[in-house]
């Protein structure tokens, strides 16, 4: 994608030079609202909306044109959802500076109108008003490399939490067809519990099982040397079961073997997934997080794809800063919310990517387990604070470490915290 600018250069038209128009798009699933404005924030046309297709592009494209003459064209969109995607390679490939704007920004300026009043078209004209002031940050643009990062990241956190619905509607269905098999294992969806469900899917179905049937699940599948005395405590309990007085539904079994195969589809397809994101080109914050202890593979893929790389939180200087700004970006800084005598209770902002908070809190929870420098900051705060509240300090901790490092041009296994 190439690099936008806020303020294109004006170029001739005739005679004399044409005045920069602005274009402010209100982005929607199947259609948006443009308005454009002339140099001295005018409506040159009302407001309308066009369709999400190629034709509706075109004539959007058609009525710029109409309206700048040959003249420079800004163009202001929200980043909303993929929506705004393919418009804004369309109308950057015709020549057009687009900027991508923040919707918290838009929705303050929008915000300032005392009536209230909340259309499309009144969105549309609010952003172009936006960009013409200038009071807004421009998207950075993404390179192919870390498009295609973000793209599988994003798509094993959809494939995990429909794993996870899964595995929660299989604790459910349990309740139904054998309540205490829950109870007889650490791990619901170890191997062992999952092919043993597998193949007896009610207490009913296992409580007549044979004994070396049942036993040669288990040696196949865990390494206990006691395969017959474990088959045994397991056949107990679904004699033992509540459900044997009033069996569920001959249904109840064929549902709980679907959602089996569900999870067992879900997990090869994750398998896949992260295997295709280790061969994607390894990000330099994820580098950094290879000597850590505990960071794993596939979450520091993650937390880079989300940052998008240090150099878009560096300002000048020395680069102060850029760990709280990288903490501001995950939406892990604390917010303070307060007015003359009422203080609410302080809590972290939780604005921007919910996967890149998630994979945050998921690596320092392993991270304070398993390196010595982060388990020593995570149990400090631990004498006063929450689990979680303690673990969000050590996501700052780490985010400092990083950009420690990046500064410094080492990495984490050479030169570790003292």
């Amino acid at each position: 994608m190439p690099p936008t600018s806020r303020q294109p250069p004006r170029r001739n038209a005739g005679k004399g030079i044409a005045d920069m128009i602005t274009v402010g798009i209100d982005i929607g699933k199947e259609k948006h609202a443009a308005a454009i404005l002339g140099e001295d924030e005018r409506l040159l046309t009302q407001p309308a909306f066009f369709v999400n297709t190629h034709e509706g592009a075109r004539k959007l494209w058609a009525a710029i044109e109409r309206h700048a003459g040959g003249g420079p064209v800004r163009v202001g969109m929200e980043a909303t959802g993929n929506c705004w995607k393919p418009l804004h390679d369309y109308l950057v490939a015709k020549g057009a500076a687009v900027d991508v704007i923040n919707p918290i920004v838009t929705s303050a300026s929008m915000s300032g109108d005392v009536r209230g009043r909340k259309t499309d078209k009144r969105d549309a004209v609010s952003i172009a008003e936006t960009v013409m002031r200038g009071k807004h940050a421009v998207r950075r643009p993404e390179g192919e490399d870390e498009k295609e990062l973000k793209c599988l990241t994003r798509q094993r956190r959809c494939l995990v939490d429909g794993r996870s619905g899964m595995k929660n509607r299989l604790r459910d269905q349990l309740l139904e067809t054998f309540p205490e098999f829950s109870a007889l294992f650490d791990d619901l969806f170890a191997p062992l519990p999952l092919a043993l469900l597998a193949r007896w899917p009610s207490a009913s179905a296992l409580a007549y099982a044979r004994r070396d049937s049942v036993a040669k699940v288990v040696r196949d599948n865990s390494r206990r040397k006691d395969a017959a005395k474990e088959a045994e405590r397991i056949i107990a309990a679904a004699k033992d079961s509540i459900c044997l007085a009033h069996p569920p539904p001959k249904s109840a079994a064929r549902c709980i073997q679907s959602t089996l195969e569900a999870i067992k589809a879900a997990n090869a397809n994750i398998k896949a997934i992260d295997g295709e994101i280790q061969n994607c080109k390894k990000p330099e914050m994820a580098r950094l997080m290879d000597g850590i202890k505990g960071a794993g593979k596939t979450l520091p893929m993650v937390i880079a794809s989300e940052f998008g790389g240090f150099e878009r939180f560096e300002k000048s200087g020395a680069g102060a800063g850029m760990a709280k700004r990288l903490l501001a970006f995950a939406g892990c800084e604390p917010r303070i919310r307060e007015s003359g005598k009422w203080k609410g209770r302080t809590m972290v902002s939780k604005r921007g990517s919910g996967q890149l908070r998630l994979a945050l809190y998921l690596v320092a929870n392993t991270i304070r387990l398993n390196d010595d420098f982060f388990k020593a900051v995570y149990e400090e705060k631990k004498k006063t604070k929450h689990h979680s509240v303690a673990l969000f300090y050590v996501i700052r901790k780490l985010l400092e470490v990083l950009c420690s490092l990046h500064r410094s041009g080492r990495t984490y296994s050479t030169v570790r915290p003292a």
